[in-house]
């Protein structure tokens, strides 16, 4: 198992046989992780910087810039390494506001996605990476399965708690 990240693990030592300091936003960097077709990958990487970087607006065009270009780069090198099947971990932030914020609301459904209202740029983001993997997987053959997170904490990050994150944790797995 091969990890990337702009920087090792800080909390716990990693558990991937090979890992890599590297900016996924760099294609020379997505092709040194993807050096060979993988049975699998699984795309975690986004710019979250939790909900005082995602929600205030300040930051919403690196937001959109970083996370899509990551999302650009690992498909395409995925498509010319042949590595067929890709994870890609999205958000409940996809979801229109006005739904997620309903206290009656028993739970999100697939048909709640549209129309589409996301509560952020990093929703909108988040849902335009969704559409471009299944269209790899419709005009390259990708097999793409996805996940949207919901509230997620991390008890070793500095203010939060609760328990690991499991986009994080899997990372460093």
């Amino acid at each position: 198992m091969r990890g990337v990240d702009l920087k090792f693990p800080r909390f716990s030592e990693t558990e991937a046989d090979d890992f890599i300091v590297g900016d996924l936003r760099d294609l020379a960097t997505c092709r040194e992780a993807v050096d060979r077709g993988f049975d699998e990958v699984y795309q975690l990487a986004a710019d979250m910087g939790g909900a005082g970087y995602i929600f205030t607006g300040e930051n919403d065009a690196d937001v959109m810039y970083n996370s899509a270009q990551i999302n650009l780069n690992m498909l395409e090198v995925c498509r010319r390494r042949n590595s067929k099947r890709i994870f890609y971990s999205s958000s409940a932030c996809i979801y229109p506001e006005h739904i997620q914020r309903d206290a009656n609301n028993p739970g999100l459904a697939e048909s709640d996605a549209y129309p589409a209202t996301p509560d952020s740029e990093y929703g909108w983001e988040k849902l335009f990476s969704e559409r471009l993997y299944y269209s790899y997987a419709r005009n390259h053959g990708l097999v793409v399965r996805i996940a949207r997170y919901h509230n997620i904490s991390d008890q070793r990050a500095p203010g939060m708690t609760g328990v690991r994150k499991p986009p994080p944790r899997c990372a460093e797995r």
